[in-house]
């Protein structure tokens, strides 16, 4: 029962909690019970591996104990006074005390992730391209429908938007997010209730699904056994601070839905799908059109933005079976996808490279890209136009803005570990490769200095390409 699950952590976690649940007994007692760590669950849902002898261990000590052949004897669940109890309801009900469990090398890039984002503008120079784009739309009725994945701390989100909004202050919007995490939604949502204050007529949809899950909202995955949440959530009032206290309510059940584990091809696994559909009451009437309802099946997008959403790790089957194949085939007539990755020649990259000069650094280009994808559409690509060959129409650079004039001031202990950090998430170092180096010794912020003194600051590439579905007729 056990060791067949032992490349497959989350799953092992899930087994263990289904056996404390069943034989009412904590997780800590558990572990110290079958191996003597009191901590084993914690660990593995962290996605830590442990030992085939140690899984053997377990898997004895849960047939035993299946056999009535041991007592367990440990306690639930610690029960608290009455006055602690409601202390700790009151505190874990505000908004900004909901975490979700179960942390791993995932929520660890999610950390490298916010600092990238708070000290570079690649967000806001992005978001500027986006909105060039959504210049050419040619919104139909119900209004236009936007795709955006992954969903991130919703700068870019919001930014696009306002331009869009200023454009089309008329024209009904739906906007589908696939998510990774609580913490996404309530950053993303944080920012998008100034949006349905300035523009009544949003549908925002928040998941957590797969892609291609995301793109229909329909759950069609045997991974995961629990059924589809949906929330029609319908906001009272015309301020952002109503929708902002509203949205806040929803945090504490989203938190243990919007639980993540570490799978296959390094993406996350959600624990429960969900679908969260937010828009002002006093729209319905307007927006009941574009409003998602359960099971309507097929969806079509006229504009889908894939922000990074593969590693250059993964292989080419992956990016073409499981992203841009879904995302191509939901686009309405005239409808584009436009997908950013990063583009390899910049100092992030020199910074790398410079630490592990022995190391290969995954990279695949655009053009492999398209030239493999337009060989697996076959005939049916005659139906697309790509675009994005050009250096010149491609490529656009962003910095790291919190640095110092470079003429004018040493570098710092913290700018120069931002710096580092920046250069990890933006050229998707494996996180046991930077721990090796980082608990050795500081040479690797020698290289950093190296690096930024060179070039006089630090700044990104990245690379677009996009495929958009031709008119009929």
């Amino acid at each position: 029962m056990v060791l067949h699950l032992l490349d497959k952590p989350e799953k092992l976690a899930a087994a263990i909690r289904a056996f404390c649940k069943k034989h009412k007994i904590a997780e800590s007692t558990f572990g110290r019970l079958a191996v003597n760590d009191g901590k084993l669950v914690g660990r593995i849902s962290s996605g830590s591996r442990i030992e085939s002898r140690t899984a053997a261990r377990i898997a004895a000590f849960i047939e035993r104990a299946d056999r009535g052949e041991i007592e367990l004897r440990g306690r639930p669940r610690r029960k608290k006074a009455q006055s602690n109890a409601e202390t700790m309801a009151e505190l874990i009900s505000q908004e900004t005390s909901i975490r979700t469990p179960g942390s791993f090398a995932f929520h660890e890039q999610r950390q490298r992730y916010h600092v990238f984002a708070g000290t570079t503008n690649e967000s806001w120079v992005l978001a500027d391209r986006v909105a060039e784009e959504l210049k050419n739309l040619q919104p139909g009725p119900p209004g236009i429908r936007l795709f955006y994945t992954p969903m991130d701390n919703g700068i870019t989100l919001t930014r696009t938007l306002r331009a869009l909004n200023a454009t089309l202050p008329d024209t009904p919007v739906l906007v589908v997010l696939k998510g990774r995490g609580l913490e996404d939604l309530r950053n993303t949502m944080g920012r998008l209730v100034d949006r349905l204050a300035e523009h009544p007529l949003s549908v925002f949809v928040m998941t957590n699904m797969y892609l291609s899950e995301a793109l229909d909202l329909e759950k069609k995955s045997d991974d995961c056994p629990e059924d589809l949440i949906w929330r029609d959530v319908a906001l009272d009032g015309d301020r952002s601070y109503d929708f902002q206290r509203q949205v806040a309510a929803l945090y504490e059940d989203l938190s243990k839905e919007w639980v993540v584990y570490q799978g296959e091809h390094a993406q996350p696994v959600y624990a429960v799908p969900s679908v969260v559909t937010i828009y002002r009451k006093d729209q319905r009437s307007s927006l009941k059109d574009i409003i998602p309802k359960p099971g309507e099946g097929i969806r079509q997008y006229d504009y889908c933005l894939l922000n990074h959403p593969y590693l250059h790790s993964h292989t080419m089957k992956f990016r073409i079976d499981y992203v841009l194949r879904p995302v191509v085939e939901r686009l309405a007539p005239g409808g584009q996808m436009t997908v950013i990755q990063s583009h390899g020649d910049d100092p992030a990259h020199e910074i790398v490279r410079g630490v592990w000069p022995k190391q290969r650094i995954p990279f695949v280009n655009r053009y492999d890209i398209l030239r493999d994808f337009r060989k697996a559409l076959g005939a049916r690509q005659s139906g697309y136009k790509f675009s994005g060959l050009t250096d010149a129409r491609s490529l656009f650079r962003f910095d790291m803005h919190t640095l110092p004039s470079m003429d004018e001031h040493e570098l710092g202990l913290l700018s120069l570990s931002s710096a580092w950090n920046n250069a990890l998430y933006f050229v998707e170092v494996k996180e046991e490769l930077a721990q090796q180096v980082m608990s050795r010794d500081s040479r690797y912020l020698d290289v950093v200095r190296e690096v930024l003194t060179k070039h006089g600051g630090m700044w990104f590439v990245n690379e677009t390409f996009t495929v958009t579905r031709k008119r009929q007729g």
